[in-house]
């Protein structure tokens, strides 16, 4: 990691006031933004990872003021161009070009150079923006893998809280490995959580998972988290936010049903089921109260996708999602036999984790790589991981009787 220094300088003349707004070390308040420079040019996937290891992405710009900001830091931190945070899915089409931070496409704003986007041929749908020059302040697409241009990382800004030692997003969190007693069952751990002023964590982004992550990067454990199951499958967080908004529980997770509890994997981010007799490490929150500062904007996924249809030959399906083969769960196929592709992605800071949660097939299930290779072929339920945030799935049935088909969930990875 020695690579990775971050670059960061104070812009008076472009930073709010810092009182009571705040930015993790080494970044910097940049109107509302907190961001990082990171000189060493990297690939684009290579970018992705810089900013998410501590719960950020490459920069998000949504106006002109912003695009300014950005460009200026960006040339007086001494670099010439730089990754922005966006990915796009079609040629000259705006519409179809994704924020890092699951706040969905591009709306009001943009500013690409003439002609771009281009995903198609030579070009690609990363995009960076110069900094110097004449296309200075200007977004051009390229293939994510084909340059190696310098990152600037965002993270959310938060609120100064004296007495936080993980800030982030206008949440302060606890680490029970950081409290007298380290591991507890559901019941105690939320009163040792209410007895600091919070609750046991609930979840609301991708984005927070990724901060999560990082509060237990280089240990291995199941993390308690406040969410209960009310119904069979069902579940609701503590604090009552939408459970709906985002479900980041692992599709091949076969914990007893009559477990009532959640665990977050600290490795993988992702929820098991748990029972809520068993001690478990556990993870308190608690928003830090904002006065004059604007709090943050929660971020949200992009609806989940409908779970009752096949999505047969589908051109692009946005994480989260669910796919069958044509006719699941029939043993009497249709005849004739019917071809099915399915092209999955997710935003650009993110790879496609693809599950595989119940298969009778004759047939393997090909997976594809963004550029056609094949990565994997999938006989019985397991989970794959796409190399990039492209991932394409073919399968023919054979028309035989007996075989019920696959179901496989994707989630951002």
């Amino acid at each position: 990691m020695n690579l990775l220094l971050p670059i960061f300088l104070i812009l008076p003349v472009l930073a709010r006031p810092q009182d009571q707004l705040e930015c993790p070390s080494g970044y910097t308040l940049v109107i509302d933004k907190c961001l990082m420079v990171i000189k060493t040019p990297m690939r684009h996937l290579e970018a992705e990872s810089a900013c998410t290891y501590n719960g950020g992405t490459l920069v998000n710009i949504r106006d002109a003021i912003t695009n300014r900001a950005v460009t200026q830091f960006a040339a007086t931190a001494g670099i010439d161009k730089t990754w922005i945070g966006l990915f796009c899915f079609e040629n000259k089409n705006t519409s179809m070009c994704y924020y890092d931070d699951n706040t969905g496409p591009i709306l009001d704003y943009n500013s690409f150079a003439s002609g771009y986007p281009m995903v198609d041929g030579i070009y690609g749908g990363c995009v960076y923006m110069p900094t110097t020059g004449s296309l200075a302040g200007k977004w051009v697409s390229v293939k994510c893998e084909a340059e190696s241009i310098p990152v600037m990382c965002e993270v959310p800004v938060s609120v100064y809280d004296s007495n936080c030692a993980h800030n982030f997003n206008g949440n302060c969190y606890i680490l029970s490995s950081e409290l007298p007693i380290t591991t507890a069952k559901f019941a105690d751990a939320r009163k040792i959580c209410q007895d600091k002023n919070s609750d046991l964590v609930s979840i609301h982004s991708k984005r927070e998972v990724d901060y999560i992550k990082s509060l237990y990067r280089g240990s291995k454990s199941q993390v308690l988290i406040g969410a209960q199951q009310i119904l069979p499958n069902t579940y609701t967080w503590l604090d009552g936010y939408d459970w709906n908004t985002f479900d980041y529980r692992d599709p091949l997770d076969q914990q007893r049903t009559d477990y009532n509890c959640l665990t977050m994997d600290s490795a993988t981010g992702l929820w098991n089921r748990a029972s809520c007799d068993y001690e478990y490490a556990f993870l308190c929150k608690r928003p830090i109260q904002w006065s004059t500062a604007k709090p943050p904007t929660e971020v949200v996924l992009s609806p989940q996708n409908p779970s009752d249809f096949s999505n047969c030959n589908t051109t692009l399906l946005m994480t989260p999602g669910t796919i069958t083969s044509y006719g699941y769960l029939s043993t009497s196929p249709p005849e004739p036999a019917v071809y099915c592709t399915w092209r999955i992605v997710t935003t650009g800071p993110y790879r496609v984790r693809l599950s595989f949660t119940d298969i009778s097939t004759y047939n393997d299930i090909y997976v594809y790589n963004e550029d056609g290779t094949t990565f994997a072929r999938v006989r019985y339920s397991q989970s794959v991981i796409s190399p990039s945030n492209i991932v394409t799935v073919d399968f023919q049935a054979t028309g035989r009787a007996g075989y019920k088909g696959f179901r496989a969930v994707a989630l951002a990875y």
